[in-house]
């Protein structure tokens, strides 16, 4: 397994009883599984990764939710405001090693073929976190 070779922790916050949403399960599968090769390969010298999802109401209170969200966070080495900005086109990476720098570009498609909202939070050696938002 990638996460124990590298001495990366994996921490899972998963609300349950979440909403379905309407998407391709596979092309899901495969923008998570791009998120956390990404994050992998932020931490070279371990870390932790943590996945968190939950429900999002529209408006505060109302309870019915609209959409749900998952993050990815990383402890890694985090992405500077220029790599933010291009790191959803292609042939961008943030390290020096292997990879072919596609993986948040096709992350990013899978998101706009499902209407979903992609966001990055990071900051250079304080990690990065990406999150998701689909709507129900």
């Amino acid at each position: 397994h990638k996460l124990t070779q590298q001495n990366i922790q994996l921490a899972r916050k998963l609300e349950p009883e979440l909403p379905a949403v309407m998407a391709d399960p596979t092309q899901l599968e495969q923008a998570f599984l791009n998120l956390i090769l990404n994050a992998v390969e932020a931490m070279p010298n371990g870390g932790q990764l943590t996945i968190v999802s939950r429900a999002l109401s529209a408006s505060e209170g109302s309870g019915k939710p609209t959409h749900v969200v998952v993050e990815f966070k990383d402890t890694g080495h985090g992405m500077t405001k220029e790599q933010r900005a291009r790191a959803f086109t292609s042939l961008i990476q943030t390290t020096k090693r292997k990879g072919s720098g596609l993986g948040l570009a096709i992350v990013a498609r899978i998101c706009e073929a499902h209407r979903a909202r992609i966001e990055i939070k990071s900051n250079p050696g304080r990690g990065t976190t990406i999150g998701i938002t689909l709507p129900l």
